[in-house]
């Protein structure tokens, strides 16, 4: 009965104990490997996981509608990785804030570290010591560059270049490539001091252009990131890509050189020469093995992420606050009420405006709320075993934050599908404290660097074009408020406006 099994049984001793080696390895593993009480999630193929069902539509809209049968902590599988979705805010609170130490970490994805350099950037670097001393450095150079009216000059001349030729259309517009030209002009002004007259110019075409490209095709994904043997022989579609998003570095990379050479400690033009002095002032005063860590490298990819996300996040909320203002007439007559005894016809803002623009900020949290731009923002990885919402989570394990199943809770908000400001306003028309779950921007450790930019900056922008423009669609054209975008962003497609001059 045995003698197929006795035929196959190696004749050498060496042979037999790595056999018997092996099996005795496999049998004590399974024996006495540690237990997890996972999550519950969808059941997944073999090698593909849950991966083939997350393909196409909105990811976001995904996880929320997953969440409703396997709960606010959901298990899911991307090839062979373990991801776990959270989408409640009391199990994110548990993550991001009371376990933030645990939850800090970043995913190893294949193509962020190609395009990062090896994860030298902030926004997708592994949490340690040269990550928090390279986000030192930059809150320092932020805090730096902030003081006085840097930002508020930026922003004024940049909303008075774009509205200046969205004025010159004649009739029915695309008003992207213009909002696209203003978040730009105040992203490449306040880093670089250079800003862009039009559409044709070789920033905007750099930084813009490529962007665009990059964005589109970019957005659902590589396969290069779930199937490993790929790293081997990457798609064209991958090579393509991270040729874009290369030519914007070495741009930044040429930027950043020049400024070294032409830097003044008393005489800080910028972002980047505040960046370069708070770099120098680490060097005099923190560990100096640590801050030899801290490469050129490092630098220019902090810029980066300002660049990218800077741009692309903040030019799209803007996006989809004109079409709010277009598909509600009522509530852009109530902005420009405000913003008509606030601001200057000649568009000369401030940051210390903001705080007599109550309504229009409301507006904005709730176009935040309802179309968060990036909804399950960068995934977070877990530094230790740990635990969220009575369930264990593995060392290295993946964690989406599904901001978008936050913004729709019906436990959290009221009216939840309806747009309403005032739910953003207390009893006498100021800005009420923050919902708890509204959560566009994170939380805790890796919370995003750019808040403090990307806030006053929509503020003010939403304010100035409704100062100089009444926004309607264009006529015969019919557009929602639901995204025309699929992966894991939340746009709202191109659409046309007519922008009639006030004055």
């Amino acid at each position: 009965m045995f003698e197929w099994l006795l035929q196959l049984w190696p004749q050498s001793v060496v042979t037999q104990a790595l056999v018997v080696g092996v099996v005795v390895g496999v049998i004590a593993h399974n024996l006495f490997k540690k237990r997890y009480n996972l999550p519950p999630g969808p059941k997944g193929w073999p090698l593909l996981g849950n991966i083939l069902e997350l393909q196409g539509g909105l990811l976001f809209r995904k996880f929320r509608d997953l969440s409703k049968t396997y709960g606010p902590v959901m298990k899911i599988m991307l090839g062979n990785r373990i991801a776990v979705v959270l989408s409640r805010i009391d199990v994110v609170t548990e993550a991001l804030v009371t376990r933030q130490a645990d939850f800090a970490g970043r995913t190893d994805i294949c193509f962020v570290n190609v395009i990062t350099e090896g994860g030298k950037d902030i926004a997708n670097a592994s949490y340690g010591p040269t990550w928090k001393l390279h986000r030192k450095i930059a809150s320092k150079a932020l805090r730096h560059y902030l003081r006085g009216d840097n930002l508020s000059r930026k922003v004024s001349q940049s909303l008075k270049t774009s509205t200046k030729l969205m004025r010159k259309e004649p009739g029915a517009f695309d008003p992207f490539p213009y909002l696209s030209l203003a978040i730009s002009n105040v992203m490449t002004g306040m880093l670089f001091n250079k800003i862009s007259e039009n559409t044709d110019s070789e920033i905007y075409k750099t930084y813009v252009v490529n962007l665009d490209n990059f964005m589109k095709e970019s957005g659902d994904g590589f396969l290069e990131d779930v199937i490993p043997l790929l790293h081997l022989c990457p798609t064209p579609k991958f090579r393509r890509v991270v040729g874009m998003a290369g030519r914007i570095t070495e741009a930044v990379r040429i930027e950043v050189a020049a400024h070294r050479e032409t830097f003044k400690k008393d005489e800080i033009r910028d972002f980047t020469d505040a960046l370069i002095l708070a770099q120098k002032e680490a060097e005099e005063e923190d560990d100096p093995t640590l801050m030899s860590q801290i490469t050129n490298t490092h630098m220019v990819q902090t810029i980066n992420d300002l660049v990218v996300a800077g741009t692309d996040t903040t030019r799209n909320t803007l996006h989809w606050s004109l079409l709010t203002m277009a598909l509600h007439p009522d509530i852009q007559k109530k902005v420009q009420a405000e913003v008509d005894s606030v601001i200057d016809p000649d568009l000369n803002v401030h940051v210390s405006d903001r705080d007599r623009l109550p309504y229009t900020e409301a507006v904005l949290h709730e176009v935040m709320r309802m179309r968060t731009v990036a909804p399950t923002g960068v995934p977070h990885s877990t530094l230790c075993d740990t635990t969220v919402g009575g369930y264990d989570v593995p060392k290295g394990t993946m964690v989406f934050i599904n901001h978008d199943a936050l913004h729709f809770d019906a436990d959290q908000w009221e009216d939840v599908n309806t747009f309403k400001p005032e739910r953003f306003l207390d009893s006498e028309g100021k800005m009420g404290p923050k919902p708890e779950s509204w959560l566009p921007f994170s939380a805790g450790r890796r919370v995003c660097l750019g808040e403090t930019v990307a806030k006053p900056e929509l503020h003010l922008f939403l304010a100035g074009i409704l100062r100089v423009f009444t926004i309607s669609l264009a006529p015969g054209t019919q557009h929602d408020f639901e995204p025309r975008s699929t992966g894991a962003l939340n746009t709202p497609g191109r659409y046309q406006i007519v922008a009639k001059s006030r004055s």
